[in-house]
């Protein structure tokens, strides 16, 4: 892999509702591709693998609204509002063509944008299907949804930790620190995106996709029991297995962006 360090850029596109942040790495002119979060992280979670990825792409990654560094609606309706927003974005910083690539939450958007823009997907990477059945989506609404309440006793502050080191973030101090952080940015949002995640027909958005697909997962990673499930139900599509939990692009951003390069490289 090219050993030049790869710097990380920031700035702010504008969408009709407010500003979104983003990421920016590698040369203009490489094949472009755009990346989206979990809840309730932000885009800072893809930088090691963006650095991996520059010498060959140009990489974005985004905040969704509710998030990191961009605007606080008021309400996150749907997912389709959460794609709706970031591709006017994308669409405002001069890119019509991208391989999407989204984490968990994020691949919930991700799916999204194949039906919102009709062309200019080249391919779309998904990292933890979340293929739940009914059954299945109650039980992850038990941990999943409930609000951080801020409160003047900063007693919710290990409760909030503990919920972290739960999920995989504790794999480091700095990555706890971090989504702690982030958690906090979005005490308000976080349960709006997971009842909009929860309320989304993600199988339906998931057997039409018509362009080349990637599914990830690592078998310590919450969403690792639909694995198996998405991938008989798309048996055309690539699959990989990673490490690290619920966080991979930060625990082994090597296997991701290997995965992610031999997928898109094999569309050239």
């Amino acid at each position: 892999m090219n050993s030049k360090i790869y710097s990380i850029k920031k700035g702010y596109a504008d969408c009709t509702a407010g500003q979104i942040h983003y990421r920016k790495c590698g040369a203009d002119g490489r094949p472009v591709i755009c990346f989206f979060h979990q809840t309730a992280s932000s885009g800072v979670m893809f930088e090691k693998v963006m650095r991996n990825l520059a010498p060959d792409f140009l990489c974005y990654s985004f905040d969704s609204p509710g998030f990191g560094q961009s605007f606080q609606p008021e309400n996150i309706p749907s997912i389709s509002y959460l794609a709706e927003c970031l591709l006017e974005a994308i669409g405002n910083l001069g890119i019509e063509n991208f391989h999407a690539c989204g984490h968990h939450t994020g691949g919930c958007v991700a799916i999204e944008i194949p039906t919102l823009k009709q062309s200019g997907i080249l391919s779309l990477t998904i990292i933890g299907p979340v293929l739940v059945n009914d059954e299945e989506r109650q039980e992850y609404m038990k941990t999943f949804i409930r609000p951080f309440t801020i409160e003047p006793t900063g007693n919710f502050l290990p409760g909030t930790w503990e919920y972290l080191r739960s999920i995989g973030a504790g794999a480091t101090i700095e990555l706890h620190n971090r989504e702690m952080a982030d958690h906090l940015i979005a005490h308000k949002t976080m349960p709006m995106a997971f009842s909009a995640a929860w309320g989304q027909n993600f199988e339906a958005l998931y057997k039409k996709v018509d362009c080349p697909l990637l599914i990830m997962c690592s078998r310590d990673d919450v969403l690792w029991p639909l694995f198996e499930r998405a991938g008989s139900l798309r048996p055309d599509a690539k699959q990989a297995i990673v490490d690290g939990g619920d966080f991979q692009p930060d625990n082994d951003p090597e296997g991701v962006s290997r995965a992610i390069r031999e997928f898109l490289q094999q569309q050239n």
